[in-house]
């Protein structure tokens, strides 16, 4: 969509949202005076329902809850952040893991992508995509020899999928600023989703799926800041029963004012008369909400995969530990940052390797989680298993060593098993080969000793 088309579509929905609030406010704020203010709290049986309110967003919008919701903005970063850690490979697998190489053109084009990006602003641009939209697209630009130079990756707002008259997908038109399109092939365009079941060629990332408690976070920003905003809520009640002269009401006035400043807020109220009494509600009076917070915060959370914890939100530091945080790392990165890196070898072997007419299986695109500390067993941990295994007579000293980072022994001193002295070989037949019989110390021995 164009600039000018996604404006026009804004200015569309706000103006039927700004009916709608009209519609809303004329059938549930009645004239107080005409039932004696009752139908405030009763309502109308015209009220509007929850599913009236939920905004079904397009591609762009979802794009920009990047830099409005803070929360997706924390999930979406700190999932891109822990993708540096496994960099892009393209290698052979063997039996023994991997194999890298290096040395081909497809290794140096994913370490540099395109003439503008490094290979983990690429990623950012990749992963964000796919977590906002559900869908993520690469733009495959070729060389004169038809072999794929550089990658782009193309927001998901700028791009529309054409399909053919029985609905399968044949290319894409690709948004180039102002009013041009550009129609990409279906071979040049890379394309990763998080499946939609309900669709076919539509994705459903996190963002979508957390789309309400996104909103009720929002609105109870919003909230907050209009009440802020808006409240006349006096600061200090004074009451006398003589009344107020108003040089009075000017002294005390100057004199709180000075103490709290010239905001609307916190101004002092003047009570006269007999009897005088101020009833207020108090809208703020619950204005931290934790429980509310805390529910949309974990909802949003849990689309993403990442535990509160480790992106300092209140919900999951109340009861944090340092051992906590190490615990939720590694479950994020076991549970949330495995499956999207495979996810996204997959897409990205498909769509550089088997599209482009590679089909040894053997070769792949991966990411190189050797490096990653979350995954890799603690070093305490591996050095208590070593001298276990060591003392136990299962590895030999060497082996026990190279466990425990530390070097191999030359000679014969290294390659030896050692067996404890209070413990003896037994077959598991339980038949003990050239046994030796009891001795007899009986009735019979002692006669034939004596004899």
């Amino acid at each position: 969509m164009s600039p000018e088309s996604i404006k026009a579509a804004k200015v569309k929905r706000t103006q039927e949202w700004w009916k709608n609030r009209q519609k809303l406010a004329a059938k549930s704020d009645p004239d107080p005076t005409a039932t004696g203010g009752w139908d405030l709290l009763q309502g109308s049986p015209e009220w509007t329902r929850a599913n009236e309110i939920w905004q079904q967003k397009h591609a762009r919008e979802l794009e920009q809850e990047y830099e409005k919701a803070v929360i997706v903005y924390a999930c979406v970063k700190r999932i891109c952040i822990a993708a540096q850690e496994a960099p892009l490979r393209y290698g052979e697998k063997t039996d023994d893991g991997w194999e890298n190489l290096d040395g081909d053109a497809l290794q140096s084009l994913l370490s540099s992508p395109n003439s503008q990006m490094s290979d983990a602003e690429f990623e950012w641009h990749l992963i964000s995509h796919l977590l906002l939209t559900g869908e993520t697209y690469i733009w495959k630009w070729r060389d004169g020899l038809n072999q794929v130079a550089e990658m782009w990756p193309i927001p998901t707002s700028w791009v529309t999928k054409v399909l053919d008259q029985a609905g399968r997908l044949i290319g894409f038109s690709v948004w180039q600023g102002a009013d041009r399109q550009k129609f990409v092939a279906k071979k040049d365009m890379i394309r990763i989703i998080l499946p939609q079941p309900a669709s076919m060629t539509s994705g459903l990332g996190p963002l979508q799926a957390a789309g309400r408690d996104v909103q009720t976070d929002e609105a109870r920003g919003d909230y907050i800041v209009e009440m802020l905003e808006n409240a006349r809520t006096p600061g200090m009640i004074l009451t006398q029963p003589a009344g107020w002269s108003p040089e009075q009401k000017d002294e005390i006035r100057a004199m709180i004012m000075n103490g709290l400043g010239r905001g609307r807020r916190g101004r002092p109220l003047f009570m006269e008369g007999d009897g005088a009494k101020l009833e207020q509600t108090a809208p703020l009076k619950d204005l931290d909400w934790p429980g509310m917070s805390a529910l949309s915060e974990t909802r949003i959370c849990a689309a993403f995969g990442v535990p509160p914890i480790i992106i300092g939100l209140r919900s999951g530091l109340e009861s944090a530990t340092y051992s906590n945080f190490a615990q939720a790392m590694i479950a994020f990165m076991q549970g949330t940052m495995v499956p999207l890196w495979n996810w996204l070898d997959n897409g990205l072997t498909r769509g550089l390797l088997r599209d482009e007419g590679v089909m040894d299986e053997r070769k792949q695109i991966y990411h190189d989680t050797s490096g990653v500390r979350a995954l890799q067993d603690d070093e305490d941990k591996i050095s208590d298993r070593a001298i276990k295994m060591f003392a136990a007579g299962l590895i030999t000293r060497n082996r026990a060593r190279e466990l425990s980072g530390e070097e191999k022994l030359d000679g014969p001193k290294g390659d030896v098993l050692v067996m404890p002295m209070n413990q003896m070989e037994i077959p598991a037949d339980g038949k003990i080969e050239n046994e030796v019989p009891p001795k007899d110390t009986g009735a019979a021995a002692q006669l034939e000793q004596g004899s």
